[in-house]
């Protein structure tokens, strides 16, 4: 690994944060989406422009980019070098083409903090992703790449380049030690190895860096105790935004300040807001192709007070999940959190979902690990279930389930939290 950082890395200073916000409004002007947007501003304006303009401007949002398409453009098509869209879990997916500019400032975003939790020549990487038009597989390889890393790129879900016999044998044969992948597909590799009577904490993997969907903390803890291995939130971001925020050796995630301005608002007003949580608003400051200005991620973080440990002069924060995800149950608003600080704190559990009867009743849907599927176990885990649920006074009746891809329809990959663990009947 290489050594500490500097206390903020190069482009954090503020007068370069300035250069490249006038920079970005330059380029969104060619847009043909923002540039009605940025009409009352003439060319001697976005040249002296500070932060505070951003105020003047109206927010984008999902459905905004949706609608545009390619309109959201700077530069023609053709000198773009790749073509991705969005996963589509919100919507019709969103095209995010890449130039050569962009594709290198999102590696040099996910290098800050790869580079001290990889080491070239010792770590050996298999990405296994669940999409191949989406961004991040090339991501990652560009990132591994740079960092002279060995990777090897796998799709489960692709019919025909590779399933999970040849998964198991490459790791086995080259001496894989770390996985680069979502959290949905390290739990089923993890239950692949299992069913083939391997043992995951002895397959050789070290380190886990997990990306592209919601992670709570109380399942990236979970994550680890089954891998027995280093398991880290690799990075937040989206296909539309790029990598806005990555994972230190410390395990906390860094928003990339250097790269992104933020602004905290309140999710149901828009209004700024100094609270602890709040929706992330924010404006690209090195994206080429098609930069964002003041795009509403739908997402709530929560700040993380103080300095990290690493070193890392950026500031610190925990990604909850969208501002959607809540449910209803007998009065009470829950979050992705409340529940998972119960379920992975159980042994023996791979996952679950809330499953909504017709007569009004909420189930607790237990996924079981294979090897804890004897009487005994399932009664164990039940009752710590109920005296988890009872204790934070949630009215959820327990059910253990033994076929989870079948009662989710989960498939290979999921990024929306109610995508995979909301079902109605």
């Amino acid at each position: 690994m290489t050594s500490a950082p500097p206390a903020a890395p190069a482009g954090a200073l503020d007068a370069d944060r300035l250069r490249l916000l006038r920079t970005t409004l330059a380029q969104a002007a060619k847009s043909p989406f923002y540039a009605p947007v940025l009409a009352g501003l003439g060319a001697d304006d976005l040249a002296r422009a500070g932060f505070d303009v951003l105020e003047r401007l109206p927010f984008t949002d999902k459905a905004a980019l949706r609608e545009a398409g390619l309109r959201i453009l700077s530069v023609p098509l053709a000198e773009t070098v790749r073509y991705y869209e969005s996963s589509g879990t919100t919507g019709t997916p969103t095209p995010t083409p890449k130039t050569k500019a962009d594709i290198a400032a999102n590696t040099r975003g996910l290098l800050l903090n790869w580079q001290r939790i990889l080491s070239p020549r010792e770590d050996k990487a298999i990405l296994l992703v669940p999409s191949d038009i989406a961004p991040v597989a090339d991501a990652m390889v560009y990132g591994l790449e740079a960092m002279d890393v060995f990777s090897v790129r796998a799709f489960p879900f692709t019919r025909g380049v590779s399933g999970w016999d040849q998964i198991v044998r490459i790791c086995r044969e080259t001496g894989i030690t770390t996985v680069l992948t979502t959290p949905g597909l390290s739990l089923h590799f993890y239950a692949e190895l299992k069913n083939r009577g391997i043992d995951p904490t002895a397959f050789g993997i070290r380190k886990v860096l997990l990306l592209g969907e919601l992670l709570t903390e109380p399942m990236r803890a979970m994550l680890e105790r089954m891998w027995d291995a280093q398991v880290y939130i690799n990075s937040y971001g989206s296909s539309e935004t790029g990598t806005c925020s990555t994972s230190c050796p410390e395990k906390r995630m860094h928003l990339l300040e250097h790269m992104y301005h933020f602004e905290w608002v309140d999710p149901g007003t828009g209004a700024p807001t100094d609270a602890d949580t709040a929706e992330l608003v924010l404006t690209t400051l090195t994206a080429d192709a098609r930069p964002l200005l003041r795009y509403r991620t739908g997402d709530l973080v929560r700040r993380v007070p103080g300095t990290c440990a690493c070193g890392l002069g950026l500031p610190m924060v925990e990604v909850l999940g969208r501002a959607t995800d809540e449910l209803e149950i007998a009065g009470r608003r829950l979050r992705p959190y409340d529940i998972e600080e119960i379920v992975y704190a159980i042994p023996g559990l791979l996952g679950y979902c809330i499953r909504f009867e017709d007569d009004g009743r909420a189930l607790l849907c237990l996924e079981v690990e294979r090897d804890h599927q004897d009487d005994a176990r399932c009664a164990e885990i039940v009752r710590l279930a109920e005296r988890a649920l009872a204790a934070r006074d949630l009215p959820l009746e327990i059910e253990l389930s033994f076929d989870f891809n079948e009662l989710t329809k989960r498939g290979g990959g999921f990024k929306n939290w109610k995508l995979t663990h909301v079902v109605r009947t």
